[in-house]
């Protein structure tokens, strides 16, 4: 518990540091107020969304060295919404469309996303085809569940590719891509990529071997046939197109 406290209060300072560890411990029902966020954030009692705030807000992970302003961002696997709010206060001109499969971590999606306006969150998973998938738990929390194909109508949700969201937002190319889809990335990465991956200037990109094999490998053979960058934030990969980024060298 110590260390915990310790890295609020090396984030925010004593006073706010101790007021956000204990409202993120015993969650109010009204949100939590940061200072560097428009609206109030909310959190459920689950460990995996307090793992997911402090990832987003103490480590800040996806807050990294972008050489542009951003007009488009998706986020795939919103879960709580957190990573879509972070970037539409960093970013306020952006368009941002978040893509949650799971009914619950949807619905708080919706509730964290709602005030903002350049905000689009849709119910769906992301996949290398255009079908319906069902959605499993294996137990490893709420910010873990993963889809399959499978499942009668009624107990599936829509998945979509890439380039299905491209098109809904009518954008030929992605400024930047966030992903973290619990072992999807196999998929995406192993089939169909041509018509997106090169079109997107950034991405941020979590793999889930440990749920599913052969995701890195799937992520690592596509982007090898392009010219990226790499670099690295906490869990996250993040490639820079060089093709759509010349003479940029990045920094983080």
């Amino acid at each position: 518990m110590g260390n915990r406290i310790m890295k609020y209060i090396n984030g925010y300072g004593l006073v706010t540091g101790l007021r956000l560890y204990f409202y993120t411990k015993n969650v109010p029902p009204n949100g939590i107020q940061l200072p560097f966020l428009k609206h109030r954030v909310h959190l459920r009692k689950a460990m995996s969304d307090r793992l997911m705030f402090e990832q987003l807000f103490l480590k800040k992970e996806y807050d990294i060295e972008i050489p542009f302003e951003p007009k488009t961002i998706i986020d795939l696997g919103a879960n709580a919404g957190f990573a879509s709010i972070f970037f539409a206060n960093r970013f306020p001109q952006a368009k941002i469309v978040c893509l949650e499969p799971d009914e619950a971590n949807y619905q708080l999606t919706k509730k964290n996303t709602a005030a903002y306006q350049n905000i689009t969150a849709l119910k769906g998973a992301i996949w290398h085809k255009t079908e319906r998938l069902k959605v499993v738990d294996h137990g490893h929390g709420e910010a873990a569940y993963m889809v399959e194909p499978g499942g009668d109508d009624a107990a599936t949700v829509q998945a979509y590719t890439v380039k299905d969201i491209m098109n809904l937002m009518n954008i030929t190319e992605i400024d930047v891509l966030k992903i973290d889809i619990e072992g999807a990335e196999k998929e995406i990465f192993e089939a169909g990529y041509e018509a997106w991956l090169p079109f997107a200037k950034v991405l941020i990109a979590e793999t889930h071997d440990r749920y599913k094999k052969g995701t890195s490998k799937a992520v690592f053979s596509s982007i090898c046939q392009y010219d990226f960058s790499l670099e690295l934030s906490g869990e996250n990969l993040v490639l820079y197109n060089n093709n759509l980024l010349p003479g940029f060298t990045p920094a983080i």
